[in-house]
Order: C-alpha cells, then sequence, then structure tokens
C-alpha cells in the first residue's frame, strides 16, 4: 500500500482529479461525486500512508522533480511534521466536504475549486521553494475566491471582493519579496536560503525578509489588518468558513514555520504582533452577537495563540518541545473550531441571544459544551496539555509578559464563549421543527470523537498518567450510559462510583489524607440527598461522579499537573451542576469567569515555582526559596478567589443561591474546601521555603475581613439561601483566619474548623433544600411558623445554628474557643477584637433565620405543610452525628488533625504552658452538653406549655420575628460596583477598538498596506538597535 500511496500523489490526486472532475460531469452526477470523493480520500491516504512509514522509520521522504538537485528542481519534504499536519488538514477537509455538500453538490466547478485548494494547501506545507510556495499561495487563493462564490447574499459577494483586496495585496507583498531575495541571493531554496540566512544583511536582503514576512503574517489575519476576514467569517457557509479557519489557515502558519529561520532578527515583533492579536481579538469578541463573526474572532486569536507559541519557543531556543506545543495546539482548533462552525449551523444559531433552535437541543449543548471546553484549553483536550507545557516553557525563559498575555486572552475567549453556551441553556421558544441534516451531524460527532481521543492521546504524552488523570471523566462517561434508568437508580450508581473511584486512587496521608477521608464523607452524605428526587434530572449524577472523584484526585495530587488537572473539572462540573438550576446567565458566567481566573493564577504560580525549583513536583514548593514569593503569592490570590475572600468574592451569592438545592450544599460544605486545602499547601511552602513574604498577617486580615464583610451582608439578605450564601463566606473567614496563624495552633484550629464548617453547612443548605420543597417561597417575609409542621428539619436547623454559633457545648465552640485566644496570645487583639465582632453578627442572622422560618404564625403564601423527605432528613441527621460525635470526644478529631500537621510545627504545640493535647484532655464535654440538654429541654417544656396556655410572652417573640434586615445603604456592595464598572470599562475598550471594522474594503486595504508599513520600519528599528 506504501508504494501506491507516496506524498506525490497528492498532487496527482488532485491535478488529474481536477481535470477529470468536468469530465465526470458530463457521464453524470454519480460519476461526479464518485470522481470527487475518491480524489479527496486518495490525496489524504498519500499524506496518511507515508506518514505511518515515516513514523516506523524516522526517514523523511525527499521528493526532487525533473531529475535534477536543488536549486534547479522543484524539491518537496515530507517529514514527521509535515505528514502530521498534512494529514489531519486532508481528513478534515473530507469531514469539511461532507457538511458542505449541500452547497458543494450545486456545481462541478465548486467540486474542482474544493479539491484543488486542498492540494494546494498540501503544497504550501511540503514545498521547499519560495516561488513554489508563491505558486501553491496562489492556488489557495484563487480557489478561495472561486468557493466564496458560494454566498448569494450581498454581504456575502462583498466580503469575497474584500478578501480578494487583501490577499492579493498580500501576495504581491510576497512575489516581490521573493524577487528582491532572488535578485540578492541568486536562488530560491528554502534550505539554502537557510543556510546562508546570517550572509543576507543587505538592505534589497532585508527588504525581501520583511514583505515575506508581513505576506504570510496578513494572510493569518493580525490585528488590525483583519477586517477582510472577519467579513468572510460572518458571511461564508458555515463549512466552508470552518474550512479557511482550521485549513488554509493551517497551510498558511506552516509556510512562515518553514521560513521562520529566515526571521530570526524579527522575533520579536513577530512575538508581539501575536500576542497584540491574540488578546484583542478575544477582547473584541465580548461584544460580539452574530455567532459566525464571533467564532472568526475566536478563530484569529487561536492562529495569533499558534504563531506565539512557535515564534516565543523559537525564540527562547527550545525546539525540542515545540513542534508538540504548536501541534496541540493546532489538533485543538482544528477539530473544535471546524465542529464549532458546523454546529452552528446545525443548531440554527446566527445569534448568540437566539439559543439553539433545534429539536435536538440536548445533543447540540452537550457538542457545543465540548468544543468551548477545548477552545478555552481546558482539560481534558489537546489545548490544555499544550497550553500547560507553553506557560511552563516560557516561565523557564522568564517571558512573563508573554504568559500574563497568554492568560488574559484565554480569559477572554472563554468568557465570550460561555455567555454563548449560556444563553443556549434555555431552548429557543420557536424551535424549528426539523433536525439537523445527517451529512452535518455526522462530521461533528467526528470531530468531537477525535478531539476526545486527541486529548487522551495528549494525556499519555504529558506524562500525567491517563487513569490518575481522567479517572472523574472516565467514571462521568460511564455513567451517562445510565441515563435512561430511573434516577434513583443513578443516584445510587454514582455513590457506588464514588466509593470505588476513591479506592482505586492512591492512597493519600498526612494532610492530604485527612482531607481525603473528610471531604469523600461529607461528599457522600450530601450527593446521597439527592436521592429525595425522582425526576430524570439528565446529565447531573454523571457531574455530581466527577465533581467528587476530582476533589479526591486533587488532594492526592503529587505533581503541579496532577493538581491543575483536578482543579479545572472541578470548575468545569460545579458550573455545569450550577447550571442545571435556576442560575441566570450574568450571574453562573460570574462564577466561570472568576473560576477560570483563579485557575490561570494557579498556573501562573505553578509555572513560576517550576521555573524556579526545575520541578513540576508539588514537593518543590517547598525547596522554593525566596525566588519563588511571586509564585507563591499568585497561587495564594487564585486560592483565595476560590475561598471567596473580600473583593473577589462577587461570583459566590449567586452561585449558590442559583444552584439545585442540594449541588448549593455540595458546593458549600465540601467544593468549598478545595481552596483552603490549597492555601494550606502555599503556607506550608511559605514556611518551608523562606519566601521572603508577609503571608500570614495578610492572610489573617484578609480572613477576617471575609468574616465581618461576610456576616454583615447575610445580614442585609432576604432570599434565605443568599443569606446562607453570605454566611459560608463569612464562615470560610475565620479558617483563612486561622492559617494564617502560621502556627501549629492556628491550622489545627484551621482543620478543626474545616470539619465543622462543612457538616454545618451540609445541614444548613439540606434543611432549607427541604423548607423549599415544601414552601413555594425563599424569601424570609413570606416564610414562617413552620416548627410544628417540619419538626425534624427544624431542630437540625438548631443543632447546625448552635454549632456555627460558636456557643458551648458544640464543636464550634472549641474551634472558636482556640482561634480567638491563640490571636489574643499572639498579640493580634485587633483582630481578635473583630473576630469577636463577627462572632455576635453571625449570631444575629443566625437567629434572624432559625425566627423567620420556624416562629411566628404561618406566612398566607405557605398552605399545608408536611416534613421534607426521609431521603433528605437522613443525611442531616447522619451529619449532626457527626457534630455531635466530635463534640463528646473531639480527640477523635484532634489527634489525626494534630498528627497530619507537619512535624516542623511540633516546638509551636504549646498553649498557655500546656500541650494542646493536654488542654483537650482536660477538657471534658460530656458535662456541658448533658447539662445543656438538660437546660434546653427545660426551657423547651415551658416553652411548649406557654404556647398552649397562650400565656407565652408575645412581645420578646415579636421583637425576634420583627428583627430588621441590615439596610442596604449599611453595606454598600463596592466589589460588585467595581467588578461592574471594570467589566464595562472592557466592552467600551472593545468598542472602541473595533470601530475599525467599518466595512469598508478601501479602509481594509489601507491597513493591510499600513500593518506592512508598520512591520517595515520596526523592523529597520530592531536592525538599527
Amino acid at each position: 500500500m506504501s508504494a501506491v500511496f507516496q506524498p506525490i500523489g497528492i498532487f496527482l490526486f488532485g491535478i488529474g482529479g481536477g481535470f477529470l472532475i468536468p469530465l465526470l460531469h458530463r457521464l453524470g452526477k454519480p460519476w461526479l461525486y464518485a470522481g470527487f470523493f475518491i480524489a479527496l480520500i486518495g490525496l489524504t491516504l498519500c499524506s496518511l500512508v507515508p506518514l505511518i512509514a515515516v513514523v516506523a522509520t524516522g526517514t523523511p521522504f525527499q521528493i526532487h522533480t525533473a531529475g535534477a538537485e536543488p536549486p534547479v528542481s522543484i524539491n518537496l519534504r515530507f517529514g514527521l511534521a509535515e505528514g502530521a499536519v498534512a494529514a489531519c488538514v486532508n481528513a478534515v477537509a473530507i469531514l469539511l466536504a461532507v457538511a458542505l455538500w449541500d452547497r458543494l453538490k450545486a456545481s462541478y466547478v465548486w467540486l474542482l475549486l474544493f479539491l484543488l485548494v486542498v492540494m494546494g494547501i498540501n503544497g504550501m506545507i511540503m514545498t521547499r521553494d519560495l516561488f513554489n510556495l508563491f505558486v501553491f499561495l496562489e492556488i489557495v487563493s484563487v480557489g478561495t475566491y472561486g468557493l466564496l462564490g458560494m454566498a448569494t447574499s450581498r454581504a456575502g459577494i462583498s466580503a469575497g471582493f474584500k478578501y480578494v483586496i487583501a490577499t492579493v495585496i498580500a501576495s504581491n507583498l510576497f512575489l516581490l519579496g521573493a524577487i528582491l531575495l532572488y535578485q540578492a541571493t541568486g536562488h530560491l531554496n528554502i534550505d539554502l536560503l537557510t543556510q546562508s540566512r546570517a550572509a543576507m544583511t543587505g538592505p534589497i536582503a532585508g527588504t525581501a525578509i520583511v514583505m515575506l514576512l508581513a505576506c504570510l503574517i496578513v494572510e493569518l489575519k493580525p490585528w488590525p489588518a483583519n477586517g477582510w476576514a472577519l467579513d468572510v467569517y460572518e458571511t461564508a457557509p458555515s463549512a466552508l468558513a470552518a474550512f479557511l479557519s482550521v485549513c488554509a489557515s493551517a497551510g498558511m502558519l506552516f509556510a512562515l514555520w518553514n521560513l521562520m529561520p529566515l526571521f530570526g532578527r524579527h522575533i520579536d515583533l513577530i512575538v508581539f504582533s501575536a500576542a497584540l492579536t491574540f488578546v484583542v481579538s478575544n477582547l473584541i469578541g465580548l461584544r460580539q452577537e452574530k455567532t459566525q463573526r464571533l467564532l472568526g474572532y475566536s478563530s484569529i486569536g487561536q492562529m495569533a495563540l499558534m504563531l506565539l507559541a512557535i515564534a516565543a519557543l523559537t525564540r527562547a531556543g527550545a525546539d525540542e518541545i515545540m513542534p508538540l506545543i504548536a501541534f496541540g495546539l493546532f489538533v485543538n482548533h482544528l477539530l473544535a473550531k471546524a465542529g464549532l462552525f458546523c454546529l452552528a449551523k446545525a443548531a440554527k444559531a446566527w445569534q448568540v441571544s437566539q439559543g439553539l433552535r433545534t429539536r435536538s437541543h440536548r445533543l447540540h449543548l452537550v457538542l457545543l459544551a465540548l468544543f468551548f471546553v477545548a477552545i478555552a484549553g481546558l482539560p481534558p483536550f489537546p489545548g490544555f496539555w499544550a497550553k500547560w507545557e507553553l506557560v511552563m516553557q516560557l516561565a523557564a525563559f522568564a517571558d512573563y509578559g508573554l504568559i500574563a498575555a497568554i492568560l488574559a486572552g484565554s480569559l477572554l475567549e472563554a468568557t465570550y464563549l460561555f455567555r454563548w453556551f449560556i444563553r443556549g441553556l434555555a431552548p429557543a421558544e420557536t424551535p424549528e421543527s426539523e433536525s439537523a441534516p445527517r451529512h452535518l451531524m455526522l462530521p461533528i460527532l467526528v470531530f468531537a470523537g477525535l478531539l476526545v481521543a486527541a486529548g487522551v492521546a495528549g494525556a499519555f504524552v504529558s506524562g500525567v498518567g491517563i487513569v490518575p488523570a481522567l479517572l472523574p471523566v472516565i467514571v462521568g462517561a460511564a455513567l451517562a450510559l445510565l441515563e435512561g434508568f430511573p434516577a434513583r437508580v443513578k443516584g445510587v450508581a454514582v455513590l457506588a462510583a464514588i466509593l470505588l473511584g476513591t479506592l482505586a486512587m492512591p492512597e493519600a496521608d498526612g494532610l492530604a489524607g485527612l482531607f481525603a477521608a473528610l471531604l469523600l464523607f461529607g461528599g457522600v452524605v450530601i450527593a446521597a440527598a439527592g436521592l429525595h428526587r425522582v425526576e430524570p434530572r439528565p446529565g447531573h449524577y454523571p457531574l455530581m461522579a466527577v465533581l467528587l472523584l476530582a476533589i479526591q484526585a486533587l488532594v492526592r495530587a503529587q505533581t503541579g499537573l496532577a493538581f491543575y488537572v483536578a482543579w479545572e473539572f472541578v470548575t468545569l462540573s460545579s458550573f455545569l451542576l450550577i447550571a442545571q438550576g435556576r442560575a441566570s446567565g450574568p450571574e453562573l458566567l460570574r462564577f466561570l469567569v472568576f473560576s477560570l481566573a483563579a485557575a490561570f493564577l494557579l498556573l501562573a504560580g505553578f509555572a513560576i515555582v517550576a521555573a524556579q525549583t526545575g520541578s513540576q513536583d508539588l514537593s518543590a514548593l517547598t525547596a522554593a526559596g525566596p525566588d519563588a514569593t511571586w509564585g507563591i503569592a499568585l497561587m495564594t490570590a487564585g486560592f483565595l478567589v476560590k475561598a471567596a475572600a473580600l473583593g473577589v468574592h462577587v461570583w459566590l451569592p449567586g452561585a449558590y443561591a442559583d444552584a439545585p438545592d442540594d449541588v448549593s450544599a455540595m458546593l458549600s460544605a465540601v467544593v468549598s474546601k478545595a481552596a483552603i486545602f490549597g492555601l494550606l499547601l502555599g503556607g506550608y511552602a511559605v514556611l518551608r521555603s523562606g519566601a521572603d513574604t508577609d503571608f500570614g498577617p495578610v492572610l489573617a486580615w484578609m480572613g477576617m475581613a471575609t468574616t465581618v464583610a461576610g456576616a454583615l451582608m447575610a445580614l442585609s439578605q432576604n432570599d434565605v439561601k443568599r443569606l446562607l450564601a453570605y454566611s459560608s463566606m463569612s464562615q470560610l473567614g475565620y479558617i483563612v483566619t486561622a492559617i494564617g496563624l502560621m502556627s501549629h495552633l492556628g491550622w489545627v484550629t484551621a482543620l478543626y474548623l474545616v470539619a465543622s464548617h462543612m457538616l454545618v453547612k451540609g445541614i444548613l443548605f439540606l434543611a432549607v433544600a427541604g423548607v423549599i420543597l415544601r414552601c413555594p417561597a425563599r424569601r424570609l417575609d413570606h416564610l414562617g411558623g413552620l416548627l410544628r409542621a417540619m419538626p425534624v428539619t427544624a431542630a437540625a436547623t438548631a443543632v447546625a445554628l448552635l454549632s456555627m454559633s460558636g456557643l458551648p457545648p458544640l464543636m464550634g465552640f472549641g474551634a472558636k474557643w482556640l482561634l480567638l485566644s491563640a490571636m489574643m496570645e499572639k498579640g493580634w487583639s485587633a483582630l481578635a477584637v473583630a473576630g469577636a465582632l463577627a462572632t455576635f453578627l453571625g449570631l444575629w442572622y443566625m437567629l434572624r433565620l432559625f425566627a423567620a422560618i420556624f416562629l411566628g404564625r404561618r406566612a398566607d403564601t405557605v398552605s399545608e405543610l408536611r416534613e421534607a423527605p426521609v431521603m433528605l432528613l437522613l443525611p442531616q441527621a447522619i451529619l449532626i452525628g457527626g457534630i455531635l460525635v466530635l463534640s463528646l470526644f473531639p480527640k477523635l478529631l484532634m489527634d489525626p488533625v494534630s498528627a497530619a500537621i507537619d512535624r516542623q510545627f511540633a516546638a509551636t504545640l504549646v498553649w498557655e504552658g500546656q500541650p494542646l493535647q493536654t488542654i483537650y484532655g482536660l477538657w471534658n464535654p460530656v458535662p456541658v452538653m448533658l447539662t445543656t440538654l438538660a437546660a434546653a429541654a427545660i426551657l423547651g417544656g415551658l416553652w411548649w406549655l406557654a404556647a398552649r396556655t397562650g400565656g407565652f410572652p408575645g412581645a420578646l417573640r415579636d421583637a425576634i420575628l420583627s428583627m430588621p434586615a441590615l439596610p442596604g445603604w449599611a453595606m454598600p456592595n463596592l466589589a460588585q460596583s467595581g467588578w461592574a464598572a471594570a467589566a464595562a470599562g472592557a466592552h467600551s475598550l472593545a468598542d472602541l477598538i473595533r470601530g475599525v471594522y467599518t466595512g469598508n474594503g478601501q479602509l481594509y486595504a489601507l491597513l493591510v498596506l499600513a500593518y506592512f508599513l508598520v512591520l517595515y520600519f520596526a523592523s529597520r528599528a530592531v536592525l538599527a538597535g
């Protein structure tokens, strides 16, 4: 077979097919269609079969024509890089031809042009001669001009004309550059030019090189000389726009890569232009509503990212790793963007605001999410592994500015892409009656399958380990096969999968082991509460399994990459679970944007620490040294964002309040602890490495400010779930403060608070879930009088609130007692006073919460009620059992907590002259517990008697019930206003920048010429400097 399908056959099938297509047209359409696909498939096999041979032998094909050696002959090279790119482009071209079939089959001319363009792209990839590169460039350009004739609208014809103008200017620049270079060197062979590039110092050769560079970059659509391309992406048929975006651009990019040695003196300009284009294109994308134009901005940005990676790594001398990074980004964009353009047509989603307008809404939504996750550079797709390695390499060479540009552009791109996804969550009001045609859906599904396979291959190449890294999504995918089963069957399957999946993971010990055990217990118990739901809840159960297994993978991670993969899985699964609730678009998008910002801060921090230590192992954090201060600071900032620290907390209330009720419990009780675990890692790194940072005091004050502000904001809420959300923010602030003590006592307190918060918030959110289930209200002023109707729920709420308040005898008392006393001993009296104030504010909103729901008269909106379902009460009972056990026998938790803390703290394991274990040994909570229970029973009996006889003084009860919320003016939401102003500013800047896209072809031509002139004079300045 390898003897038949040779690289030269690409041109035989292309040119031969081009000659035969008009003849086959005369024989009839079946002959025509068969001939077209035979030629296209044959062309693809001529790249795929030799690629296999190259991989097997390691020897590239060197093809010389006319029986002579270069530069006399035309020579082609088909090595590993050429073969991989050509095979990918050709395979995708076949699928896009199928997707475009409704247009292609209308005329044999379209079939001929499509085949010739594919052949021309292969020529651009393989040629080793500048003149032949120009010929293939012209074949692609002229063929594209013809294919753009498929657009029948006035806007489409106009866009095609602008495309012609811009690319003709670029082609003329290339031709003039080739002529001048021939004048300077006497040949146009790329290999010979590369060998003699050091001698090309004259003005003619210098001008020629700038012209060649300008042509290729203009063909890749740099900002601001890219308006012509955006108009084409918007108006061309979807599959043709995809073809131009991923296939034609690939040929241009590969040609530039082949010529990169000639552009060595201009490498800084290439990097700057690519970085600017990546950021600006994605910034402007924020304001785009037309889906194909939006995808055009993304395509331009992705090509700029690939060019940035190639140029920056070439400049750094990272030639070995550069092809893998560039190829990962290329495959990711090739498959995901081709799928997205086709999916936009299949779903009839021409405007972002329209949603998805077909009957196959759920399938289209899944595909949309898959492609968006890939384009955003998130796991498990190839772009993620490539972007991780790219950032690691740039950090190793201290290119921090480029890291900032890449992460900023990536965040902007994810924002506008997922905005589209959120809009698509709700089916269109008037969905189309017919399904998407099969010839369009088949390529989309193949693109999705290939993208998943490429992601798995990327995980293997990265060395992270496929099973440990991807176990959460593997289990989630397996559970998705059970979608047709009853809800409770799926719920039980999820619980079993979580337990078995955890057993399959490496064993954790120390701090990680403690977190793993606590979060597994809490996660399984709270997930079990979902068994009270009998509706199908499509996607909920697989996503819950992904979330809880990703948390287990996160605390067990040994490397930064494994940690980051698990962190992103937690982010994505949380986002999709929240999306199943009543979350509004802005709230859901805000959660994702802040979560991704936190993740990108972690990525930058990991990269800086890895660059300083030479290792990506998490254990290297302890050896980072003072030079890693910025890396640790960035990681800490990322963890604080996810811990909802004051100022970056704006994502939390909407996410917790609008998520499904059992998901809210999971987010507050379990998921929030991932950030706490990360903060402990950061603190441990600071203590061991001696990094120059005021980590402890800053963290402690940040935590206490969050605690006080969260309590104040909780007091201003009338929505019960928002109140609990701000309460969660406040309680997390206590934990952050305890970590900031940077002592054994502080960290023991922090871990004790982690357990307490998990149990308490699990109970409260599940109790409120029961209340909402039985009552058609969430506002506190619409509730009331539920004590008799829901006594078990009321008792569970009372226990949780008592523990959270820090009053004896429950476990919350011990934790807050230690925290406040430790702050006083450290001399942080102001912090201790603030803690006391926060405790008072907490008591206020807790009393208000309980009174508003359970006491007083039953609200008019609440009719006949009954207790919450047993499957919702049982998890609360288990969590209450945990509180009672740990309150009665605190050493059950304190001993493993103390052992989990590093022995480095052993010298500080003393408080008021006594070892901490002695203090807990002297504290016997059993008598206090029994006394409190007896007092509560007596008071409860008196209360019941007074209520029965009507003798209870109503004034006191009315005072509790009428306790007003803190007025809004007393706690202005400055953070919300500040971030809203920042978003508005970004949108205004995007509007200002995209003002150059007027649709005027003359202006676009002038911008192309201006880009060349700026590049020319900038290169002169660089060379002169």
